[in-house]
């Protein structure tokens, strides 16, 4: 079965608890490590750090609440997830060599 993309919108709280920045260390370490396999194409945080927006490749959308059950913060914010109908980006690669 081929992967869709799917947008998610994380919704933080308004007022960051102590126990919920204790939640944040390893959260990241989740999100890397997610981000290492290509299950997260990318991960966004504004400026006012109430938004975070992730594009989460999956076959559907359980696959999605799956992924986001694990990450720690899970029980602490709002999510909505949209399917897109493409996800397109600039491809990366590495810096022209210049040979002098």
């Amino acid at each position: 079965m081929t992967k869709d993309v799917f947008l998610v919108h994380i919704e933080l709280p308004e007022f960051f608890t102590t126990r919920f920045m204790a939640l944040i260390p390893k959260h990241r370490n989740i999100i890397n490590d997610l981000m290492e396999k290509n299950v997260i194409r990318s991960y966004s945080l504004d400026m006012e750090r109430h938004n975070v927006w992730a594009f989460i490749e999956a076959e559907n959308e359980q696959e999605v609440m799956d992924i986001l059950s694990t990450f720690p913060i899970i029980k602490e914010v709002k999510v909505k997830i949209h399917e897109l109908a493409f996800y397109d980006s600039a491809p990366i690669g590495l810096p022209e060599l210049i040979m002098n």
